[in-house]
């Protein structure tokens, strides 16, 4: 009875990650449309719409980075059988070769913190620069996750 369960609390884990991964996807094509839009823009004009853009970007950078990490991140930890807090997540992620650097992911929620708070001296331009320089990265660790969940391992069991 007690490996049903844990075969069933397995494959509700790899089910989860499947859904996680389609997500991710839908959040990864919003932000890169976001991402198109705000390179073409002339940061020393910024219109109205500009910076409806510039919302709509740090927004959806902000929705997919935390969403990677809680939700996509720590399902591969815990089909690995590891827990632990945002660091130790990262750690991890690390060391599997998903993200390249731990503290680019910091930086990345420190610049969240910054989005969320609109320090004074730090103009939508600067945030807009700032978002595009990590998209590259995170769009790249995205990849690299979709390719660790396709992993035989993860596979949903039949039977």
């Amino acid at each position: 009875m007690n490996a049903a369960n844990n075969k069933t609390a397995s494959d509700q884990l790899r089910a989860k990650l499947r859904a996680d991964i389609e997500t991710l996807q839908k959040l990864e094509s919003n932000l890169t449309e976001s991402e198109g839009i705000c390179r073409s823009l002339n940061f020393n004009a910024l219109s109205a719409q500009d910076y409806r853009e510039i919302e709509a970007l740090t927004a959806r950078f902000e929705r997919a980075q935390d969403f990677f990490i809680t939700k996509v991140l720590r399902s591969i930890d815990l089909l690995e059988g590891e827990e632990g807090v945002t660091m130790d997540v990262l750690n991890r992620s690390e060391k599997r070769g998903i993200i390249s650097s731990v503290e680019e992911f910091l930086e990345m929620r420190r610049l969240r913190n910054k989005i969320a708070h609109e320090y004074a001296g730090y103009g939508p331009a600067d945030i807009a620069n700032d978002v595009l320089d990590f998209i590259p990265s995170l769009l790249s660790s995205y990849k690299r996750a979709r390719e660790y969940a396709a992993r035989p391992e993860f596979a949903l069991k039949n039977g």
